[in-house]
């Protein structure tokens, strides 16, 4: 199944905020049956644990605001002491995010950053980027691997992985799970323009990541991690 890269509509930033609020919930939806959340947070606690010390983790592209909250709330109840910050480079993404995070009374902060364009923030222990590589092209991949690597010890991607079945059975869940347009049309452009387990082990070698692993990371999803030696 050869990829192709399309425009989604949720990248789009005249989308009304009204519409891409309604996408982003059901995209939410989504992830939640994935089961792809538990998969990130056992690496992160894995990580903190072999640590020994406080962590702050970086979301990369982090929409909403879900991965943030929720595992802000798991560390909590967990005592475990890592901190989360998210970063989107959509304005109404961010404010959301702001807002949802301020209802919850979670600590947890947003902001604006161009992730693919501009160098990651200083002071991160581990940088997650979910369903965020499928949008960009080979060339800007391998560069935010390179980027990701560079500025956080410690990197996990997890995103679609593109076949025929995955792609059925992600353009039968996204009607089922949501009535949102948007999801249903960017859910089928997504599941095409994912890559293969093979093309994202290749970028994280080409990158440099030495001893990058693909996981298991969710209904129709790999995960990558990657710890540089301590």
């Amino acid at each position: 199944m050869k990829r192709q890269v399309s425009p989604e509509v949720m990248d789009d930033p005249a989308l009304a905020p009204e519409a891409l609020a309604s996408a982003l919930a059901g995209l939410s939806r989504l992830n939640s049956v994935s089961g792809s959340f538990r998969r990130i947070f056992r690496e992160i606690e894995s990580e903190q644990r072999r640590r020994g010390r406080p962590l702050r983790v970086l979301d990369i592209a982090c929409a909403r605001g879900d991965f943030v909250l929720a595992a802000a709330r798991e560390a909590r109840e967990r005592s475990l002491a890592v901190s989360f910050s998210g970063c989107d480079i959509n304005p109404h993404a961010i404010e959301l995010a702001k807002a949802r995070a301020s209802a919850r009374s979670l600590p947890s902060d947003f902001f604006l950053h161009d992730a693919v364009a501009t160098p990651l923030p200083e002071g991160f222990d581990m940088c997650v980027a979910s369903l965020f590589f499928h949008h960009l092209t080979e060339v800007q991949a391998l560069d935010l691997l390179r980027n990701m690597s560079l500025k956080c010890p410690c990197v996990i991607v997890n995103d679609l992985v593109r076949s025929p079945l995955n792609l059925a059975s992600i353009a039968l869940a996204s009607r089922i799970l949501t009535r949102s347009p948007v999801v249903h049309t960017d859910a089928a452009l997504s599941a095409r323009a994912a890559f293969t387990r093979d093309e994202l082990l290749g970028f994280a070698d080409r990158a440099g990541l030495e001893g990058a692993t693909i996981k298991f990371g969710g209904i129709s999803r790999m995960m990558l991690v990657w710890r540089k030696t301590l």
